[in-house]
C-alpha cells in the first residue's frame, strides 16, 4: 500500500492543505445556507442578507479556485510519439551509446516487480542489434506497460497496459541509448524506468 501512496504523492509538488481547507469551508458554507433556506420559508429575510450571502459565497469560491491553482501539480514532461519519419534529411535525435550490461542476442527479458512495487526487476537492458525484442512479464496486481523513448522524449513503441501474463514488444531501433518506462500515470515518476542500450 505504501508504494501506491508514493505514486500518488509524486503528482503533488506542493501541499494541498490550503486547497482542502478552502474546499471544506465552501462545503460547510453551502450546507449552512441550504439548511437555513430549507428551514426558513422566507430566505433570505431581506435583500441585504441575500446580497451578503451571495458576496460571501463568491468570495469563498474565488479563494477555493485560487488555492486549486496555487497548489496544482506540475505535469511530468511529455513524451512525444516519433513515427521515425526523416524530414529534410534530419531524423530523430539519439544519444551516444554508453557502457552498460553485456549486450544480449535475442529477446530481452523484463518483468514488473511481482510484489506490486513500482519498479522493474532490472534498470538496464542491452541489445546486441537494432532489432530489439522485449519479453515483458507482469505478475504484479497492478497494470503496467513498457514504453520505449529516446532522450528527447520521442516514443518509439509500447506494450498495452495489462496485469497478469506477458506481452512482447518488437522494435527496430538505431544504435543509441533509450529509456524504458511504465507510462501509467505516476509509475515512471515513482521510479519504474530504466535504460536500454542498443548496440
Amino acid at each position: 500500500m505504501a508504494h501506491l501512496l508514493l505514486a500518488a504523492d509524486t503528482f503533488h509538488d506542493k501541499s494541498k492543505t490550503p486547497f482542502y481547507i478552502a474546499a471544506g469551508v465552501l462545503v460547510a458554507w453551502a450546507l449552512l445556507v441550504s439548511a437555513v433556506g430549507i428551514r426558513s420559508g422566507s430566505f433570505p429575510p431581506s435583500k441585504m442578507v441575500g446580497r451578503a450571502a451571495i458576496m460571501i459565497t463568491a468570495a469563498i469560491v474565488a479563494v477555493t479556485a485560487a488555492m486549486a491553482v496555487v497548489t496544482a501539480k506540475t505535469p511530468p514532461p511529455a513524451h512525444r510519439f516519433d513515427t521515425g519519419v526523416v524530414t529534410n534529411g534530419v531524423g530523430p535525435a539519439f544519444t551516444p551509446v554508453s557502457a552498460s550490461a553485456t549486450p544480449t542476442n535475442g529477446p530481452l527479458a523484463l518483468a514488473a516487480d511481482p510484489a506490486g512495487q513500482l519498479k522493474f526487476t532490472t534498470t538496464t537492458l542491452s541489445a546486441a542489434s537494432s532489432h530489439v525484442t522485449i519479453d515483458f512479464a507482469n505478475h504484479s496486481p497492478l497494470g503496467h506497460n513498457v514504453t520505449i523513448a529516446d532522450a528527447a522524449g520521442h516514443v518509439f513503441g509500447a506494450t498495452p497496459t495489462f496485469a497478469g501474463g506477458s506481452k512482447t514488444l518488437t522494435l527496430d531501433l538505431p544504435p543509441g541509448t533509450y529509456t524504458f518506462y511504465c507510462s501509467v500515470p505516476g509509475h515512471e515518476q515513482a521510479g519504474m524506468k530504466g535504460t536500454l542500450v542498443v548496440r
